[in-house]
């Protein structure tokens, strides 16, 4: 544990780091995607004025949260054009039962990588928000650097 660094400081690099887990949370149930990036900004920029750690972490958290919104994104994109050329398939293909079996085995393999995704992001959060409780800064991995160095 790093003591050289205030509590309160930790305690707000910590709240960075949950806010982004809960702001996940809430927007995934209220099916607000880009609200997950504005609970952890309000904290980040709440904080980062009363200490160099807290502005480290919160660039943290920003970059990994708008990292991961530009995978989703992606993913998004690759879905949509997966369903549409299976779409063009059910069109052509007289064998029905096929087809909706490839379909389930679709939605299988996409509900499974989302559920994968979401148990890393609150998994590699909470671990991140114990480091900074400690007073360790840390880095998200997969996290593109938009935000500071």
């Amino acid at each position: 544990m790093n003591q050289s660094l205030p509590k309160s400081s930790r305690v707000w690099g910590m709240g960075c780091h949950l806010a982004g887990t809960i702001a996940a949370l809430l927007g995934s149930l209220l099916l607000l995607p880009f609200f997950t990036l504005f609970i952890p900004f309000v904290v980040w920029r709440m904080g980062r004025d009363r200490h160099p750690f807290i502005d480290e972490q919160g660039q943290a958290v920003m970059n990994f949260l708008l990292s991961m919104t530009l995978y989703g994104v992606a993913a998004s994109v690759l879905s949509a054009f997966l369903f549409l050329a299976t779409c063009g398939i059910v069109m052509t293909n007289s064998n029905s039962s096929a087809i909706n079996n490839a379909l389930l085995w679709m939605l299988y393999i996409f509900s499974s990588g989302i559920a994968i995704v979401a148990i890393f992001q609150v998994v590699v959060t909470v671990f991140a928000a114990v480091k900074a409780f400690k007073g360790e800064s840390y880095r998200y991995p997969f996290a593109l650097r938009f935000l500071g160095g």
